[in-house]
Parts: C-alpha cells; sequence; structure tokens
C-alpha cells in the first residue's frame, strides 16, 4: 500500500475507526489534492460519492473540469451531483469572490448531506494549505485560535491529508500517472495565498528543508498552548450565569478570556469590540444566541427557536407539520387571483423538490420582489422594521437549488415570480398552527 494511501486510511480510522460502515461525500474539483484523495478512497474501499462545484469563472476551464470529474466517476460508476453556480449574482455587500464561492459550496455540501445522509464530507486540505492558513491567519491577527488552523474533524467535515505535503501528493500522482485538471487561477499572484504557496514556503524550505516537520511540531505545540490557555477560563467565569453577567467582571479578565467566552456561544472578535462599547439595550445576534446588553450586566440568551429547526417536502402536495400546514395547487397560465400575505403564485418551471421550510441563518440573501438587486436577509428584517421575536420566528421557503423562494408571510423572491411566458404556476398557501 502506498505511503499516501496509508496516511489517508489512518487518518480517517483515528476519528472514524467504524469508517468501513460509513458514508462519505468527497469534494473534488479535478485539482491533483482533490483527485488523489478521491483515487485514494477508491484503493481503500470507501462507500463514497462525489460532489464538484463548477462556479464558472475559468469559462471553457471550468465546463472542463465538471466534464473530467463526471468522466472519472462513470468510469468507476461513483455516483457524481454538480451543481453550477452565478457567484456574481450570489455575491453579498462586502463579500470577495473566495468568500461567496466558500458560502455557496459549504451551503450546498451541506444541503446534500443533509438530504442524500452522509456521514461525512471528505476534504482534500494538505500541510502546504495549513501553512498557507498560518500566514494568512497571521497577517489578518486573527490570535492564536486562527494560528492552531485548520482541525482534522470539524463537525462531519474531516480532513485526512493534513500531515500529508503538497509534494508527497504530487509523488503519488507521478508513481500512479494519475490524471487531474490545473486550475490556472493558481498561478495568479493577485491572491495572497498563491504569492505565500510560490514564493515564501519555497525561501523557508531553502533556509530550514524541514520546514514542513517544523511546522507540524509547532502546531502541535499551539494546540496544546490553547487547551491550556482555556483551563484559565474557569478562574475568570467559572460558575458564572450566562443570563447575568457582571460588565465590571466581564472587563476584569483579560481580552483573550473575554473572546473565548462569547465565541462558546458563536459570537466573534468585532462583536467584542461593540459590545465593550454597546449601550443599555443593544442586541447581539450569532447564530443561536443573543446577547443583550444591560446597564451594568448582559444576558447571553439561546434563541426561542433554534435554527436547526426545518421542514423538507419532497414532492408536490399539501403538507402539514406542527407548525403550519402549507397547501400546493397547481394553475395553468399566470393569472393568480386572491393572493395575500400567506398564499403566492410561482412560476412552477423553477420550483426543485425537495423544498424546505427553516428559519433565516446569518448570511441568507434573496431577491426581494419589486427591488432591484440582491438583498442580506438581516437587512430585509430592518427594513420591514422586524424586532428580535420575529427574526427568530420568521419561516422561509426554500427551493432544491439553496435559493429563498418565498420569506413566508413577508415577500416573494423577484427569481420565482409568475413571469408572461410562464406556462404554469404553482400556488402555495400557508397557515400557521400558531
Amino acid at each position: 500500500m502506498h505511503k499516501v494511501v496509508q496516511k489517508i486510511r489512518d487518518s480517517i480510522s483515528e476519528v472514524v475507526p467504524d469508517y468501513e460502515s460509513k458514508r462519505f461525500l468527497v469534494a473534488v474539483s479535478a485539482g491533483i489534492d482533490s483527485m488523489a484523495l478521491l483515487n485514494a478512497c477508491v484503493k481503500l474501499g470507501v462507500n463514497i460519492e462525489v460532489a464538484h462545484c463548477n462556479f464558472q469563472l475559468r469559462g471553457y476551464e471550468s465546463d472542463s473540469d465538471q466534464k473530467f470529474v463526471e468522466d472519472y466517476c462513470t468510469d468507476l460508476k461513483i455516483n457524481c451531483f454538480t451543481k453550477k453556480f452565478s457567484v456574481e449574482e450570489e455575491k453579498l455587500k462586502g463579500e470577495s469572490v473566495q468568500m461567496t464561492a466558500r458560502r455557496l459550496r459549504f451551503s450546498w455540501f451541506d444541503c446534500l448531506i443533509d438530504q442524500e445522509g452522509f456521514d461525512y464530507l471528505l476534504l482534500a486540505h494538505h500541510l502546504d494549505d495549513q501553512i498557507e492558513s498560518f500566514f494568512i491567519n497571521f497577517m489578518r491577527g486573527t490570535g492564536l485560535k486562527g494560528l492552531v488552523g485548520i482541525r482534522r474533524l470539524n463537525g462531519n467535515r474531516l480532513r485526512p491529508m493534513l500531515e500529508l505535503t503538497k509534494n508527497d501528493i504530487e509523488m503519488y500522482a507521478n508513481f500512479l500517472e494519475m490524471e487531474y485538471q490545473e486550475d490556472s487561477s493558481n498561478h495568479d499572484y493577485k491572491y495572497v495565498r498563491n504569492k505565500i504557496r510560490h514564493h515564501l514556503i519555497p525561501l523557508l524550505k531553502e533556509m530550514k528543508p524541514e520546514v514542513h516537520e517544523v511546522f507540524l511540531r509547532n502546531n502541535r505545540r499551539f494546540f496544546d498552548a490553547q487547551l491550556a490557555l482555556d483551563e484559565g477560563m474557569d478562574h475568570y467565569f467559572g460558575g458564572i450565569d450566562k443570563e447575568n453577567v457582571s460588565m465590571e467582571q466581564f472587563l476584569a479578565a483579560p481580552d483573550y478570556y473575554q473572546l473565548r467566552f462569547i465565541e462558546q456561544y458563536g459570537f466573534n472578535s468585532t462583536q467584542l469590540k461593540n459590545l465593550k462599547e454597546a449601550g443599555v439595550g443593544s442586541v447581539f445576534d450569532s447564530f443561536d444566541h443573543q446577547i443583550y446588553v444591560n446597564r451594568t450586566s448582559f444576558e447571553i440568551l439561546e434563541k426561542n427557536e433554534p435554527k436547526t429547526i426545518r421542514y423538507q417536502i419532497a414532492e408536490l402536495g399539501d403538507f402539514h407539520c406542527a407548525d403550519f400546514t402549507i397547501l400546493m395547487k397547481i394553475k395553468e397560465g399566470q393569472h393568480i387571483e386572491n393572493t395575500n400575505r400567506w398564499k403566492v403564485g410561482v412560476d412552477q418551471s423553477g420550483i426543485e423538490f425537495p423544498i424546505t421550510i427553516r428559519r433565516w441563518q446569518t448570511g441568507d440573501s434573496f431577491k426581494p420582489i419589486g427591488m432591484g438587486g440582491r438583498q442580506k436577509l438581516s437587512d430585509f428584517f430592518i427594513n420591514e422594521k422586524f424586532d428580535q421575536r420575529e427574526k427568530q420566528e420568521q419561516w422561509l421557503m426554500v427551493n432544491g437549488d439553496g435559493k429563498i423562494i418565498w420569506v413566508i408571510g413577508k415577500r416573494l423572491s423577484d427569481e420565482f415570480k409568475i413571469k408572461s411566458n410562464s406556462k404554469s404556476s404553482l400556488i402555495f398557501e400557508t397557515k400557521l398552527s400558531r
């Protein structure tokens, strides 16, 4: 067994001892790293299926990558999911292309895992990626948490190649005469990561040939240091009631512990800075918690309705659950009568099942009907003067491709409106149970 395959097997089995009975979704770009991971999984007999994202950013190259992955999977009889994204259309204000692509990619992966019942997502990050991320985070000033870097297992995301170098992967590919695609953007020096990859790391290797081994040792030490520091949390916040945190006691702790304390509940360093300067009545949101600022203290409260609650409608037909009923009816043509805030008509051709009904999440965006352009849902809530309770309780109807169809009871998405050439319409009517 080649050492690369053996290391991948050992890395998976250390965290998933019963991996042979699990289902894995492998993210494959067509590049050398993910193709090496896919090849190793095939040799190990791992139960895998493949997901490939086509961001359509490199024209013919992007389509060529997709066809390459599809053909490879067809030859080996591996099920392959592919999806095209319009990154520029999906960009949110202040997002870079890379940030948008990452958000779309993992949103789709999470959707596939939920819908298809996968146990883990396999990603092909390796040791050189770790080193690159270390320097990027160092320059961003992310602190110790950023320097510790990527963890091998994070939720259901498993990265079994983190102790393999780029050179290990290239030697494996050459040994097998493995085919893969080359991404021309990997040589575009407008990206900081590429400058580090092609200039800084070779310079480090020239000065210290064993730089990878040194980095691995230091990475483990950083991780141990973080664990040791975190043990000091009890000294400052042991036994504290998160629903009644004394501002005086909180500010007496070092900045590191202040951040680590609120990070437990999904808050970040920017929110920490704002919290220290916040006035009475200020509210801060994370994914599943809120901070309410009082005169001499603040409260960290779980949101009343967990955002993990979601329902899936597998096919056309009325849907009933504890929270609501959704009635569906097809109508030929474009004319829909008697619509209201709880009853809307959409172009049936744009609807993909399964439809998901869920709460809003940070980063959600849609194109409100009657408005130009895409809008963050958080901005929509502000414009509609939602209070915190209304935001927590708002349901969304989400298409099978991940796009928001309807902010239920509030606004339909312009992308799903009935058009002059619509051949048939689908009517949704929602009746809330509470």
